[in-house]
């Protein structure tokens, strides 16, 4: 439709086409222009502009300046030679600074105004508005043409462009350079924060807010746990050795206090950890910093044993000189009645149970005494298979009694062990005693010796496993302590001396319950150097 019809009634309201190849830019126009009163219709280019300019009555174009295909110059241009569209005002705006230059360029084509976008809205509208005013006043009916010609408009035109590429270029170039630094700084910021987080002495878990997947892990807790980063990804949470361990961490969002974790090689370690919430990207994390203390609560509860056998010491010398006296009296007494009336003696069962009433008084006193006695091992180089051989002799007929399956495997090439053979046969015994009495009639007991790994250090183990019913968890967990027993006429004795005997040896004794039953007992001997009778032992020289 031509531009040059009758004027529009008061009533039809003005038609305004926005051209910007920016949707943002193009919206915003034509809401605020909406608002004012006007009809709008928009475009992306130029070329698609001067088709709705020749289909459709429009009353005002505003054109971004720079636009792809065919910017807001050229299609200013374009219009004004148009006999169709010459009589449309033109409002041209442009994002960069202005100078005298294009403002003369954007008058000698016929553009009725030439503004900054970064001014604001309101420059916008005030041009719409003037030139609006002005274009349908009765002196403007007639538009004088263009003073410039193509070739004239063309090398302006492209001094124009040659400028604001340049322009925009070094903005680029400042972004960008702005953007290095930024980046520079951010990356400077991470490798500072990383370092930290990998090199810090404690174990730092990251997991997303609901504390029920793993993130993120340092160094220290893959070295902890045994686990690499990608494993304990893959694992989502951590290896909890038990359900309290568990629920304390996925359930509360704060906590503090101890939990148990099994490392890759299956063994159980104890952690001191606090969690606390921390704000990442916008997303919450919980954070979890925690410190190995086994070694820690382990030493603690040797101490805590030795008090216990410091006082029981200072008991086993009272009851040594208070008790053992008048103990033998009796002893003597009941074994000459014992002996005088013999099986003729009605109640003379009675006597024998007096009798063996002492035995078993004498017996809890002397290993008391030996529990308490603070005399260290005579060692020497000996080995644990000749010692075992020896053990087995000398309880043959106990397991020849009982028609016990003995299967007995020696490992070849067993290095020597710097120790106490008296004392050593003597926790041996006492494992394998308790091993026949767990033994069912007719039953199996599995003696081995072998070489292994534990905590990082060499050791040569004896393993003495039987097949009877087994122990309970409860009675695992206290199993070394002073007179806990699971057998009626058991001291409670036997277990503590041994233990205190093989820490004695830097051994140790475990105490395992196999899937098929039974209850095993393994004996570690650990590879050590030891210096003369009576001095300290040191560890061998890595």
């Amino acid at each position: 439709m031509n531009a040059e019809t009758e004027q529009p009634s008061r009533q039809e309201k003005l038609k305004i086409l926005v051209v910007d190849d920016i949707p943002e830019q193009t919206f915003l126009l034509e809401d605020v222009l909406t608002d004012h009163g006007y009809f709008v219709l928009s475009a992306q280019n130029g070329e698609n502009a001067l088709q709705i300019a020749e289909h459709e009555r429009i009353h005002l174009i505003i054109t971004d300046a720079m636009m792809p295909k065919m910017d807001g110059f050229q299609l200013c241009k374009a219009l004004k030679q148009n006999p169709a569209t010459s009589l449309i005002p033109v409002i041209l705006y442009s994002g960069d600074y202005i100078d005298d230059e294009d403002q003369e360029l954007a008058k000698s084509i016929g553009a009725e105004r030439y503004v900054v976008k970064m001014g604001g809205i309101n420059p916008i509208i005030s041009a719409v508005q003037e030139v609006l005013g002005h274009h349908h006043a009765e002196e403007e009916e007639t538009a004088a043409e263009p003073s410039v010609d193509d070739r004239a408009f063309i090398e302006r035109h492209y001094k124009l462009l040659v400028k604001k590429l340049e322009e925009k270029m070094n903005n680029l170039e400042e972004y960008s350079a702005q953007l290095v630094k930024t980046n520079t700084e951010l990356k400077q910021s991470e490798a500072r924060y990383r370092l930290l987080f990998e090199q810090a002495q404690i174990l730092i878990f990251v997991f997303n807010g609901e504390g029920n997947q793993v993130l993120d892990v340092n160094s220290c807790a893959q070295q902890t746990l045994g686990y690499s980063l990608d494993e304990i990804i893959a694992m989502k949470t951590l290896p909890y050795a038990d359900d309290e361990s568990n629920d304390a961490i996925s359930v509360s969002q704060k906590f503090s206090g101890e939990i148990n974790v099994r490392t890759k090689e299956g063994k159980v370690i104890c952690l001191e950890a606090s969690t606390s919430i921390i704000e990442f990207e916008n997303e919450h994390r919980l954070l979890l910093v925690a410190k190995d203390i086994t070694e820690q609560k382990a030493m603690l509860e040797k101490l805590f044993h030795a008090e216990k056998l410091t006082l029981l010491g200072t008991i086993a010398a009272g009851i040594a000189h208070e008790v053992r006296n008048p103990l033998a009296g009796i002893k003597l007494n009941l074994q000459y009645l014992e002996m005088k009336y013999g099986d003729a003696f009605e109640d003379i069962e009675v006597i024998r149970l007096a009798v063996s009433g002492t035995q078993l008084i004498e017996k809890v006193i002397e290993n008391t005494l030996n529990i308490a006695r603070s005399a260290g091992p005579d060692v020497r180089a000996e080995s644990i298979n000749e010692i075992t051989l020896q053990a087995l002799n000398l309880l043959a007929l106990n397991i020849h009694k009982k028609n016990i399956d003995l299967q007995v495997q020696y490992a070849d090439e067993l290095p020597e062990i710097k120790l106490d053979s008296k004392q050593i046969l003597q926790v041996i015994l006492n494992i394998l005693r308790n091993a026949i009495e767990a033994t069912p009639e007719e039953g199996t007991m599995t003696v081995t010796t072998f070489r292994k790994i534990y905590d990082n250090n060499n050791y040569v183990v004896l393993s003495i496993k039987d097949s009877g019913a087994g122990i309970s968890d409860e009675y695992l967990k206290t199993a070394f302590e002073l007179f806990k027993t699971t057998k009626t006429t058991g001291t409670g004795l036997g277990l503590a001396l041994s233990k205190r005997i093989m820490n004695q040896h830097y051994g140790d004794i475990k105490i395992f319950k196999p899937r098929e039953g039974g209850t095993e007992v393994q004996l570690l001997f650990q590879q050590i150097e030891h210096k003369q009778k009576g001095e300290s032992w040191q560890r061998e020289k890595s």
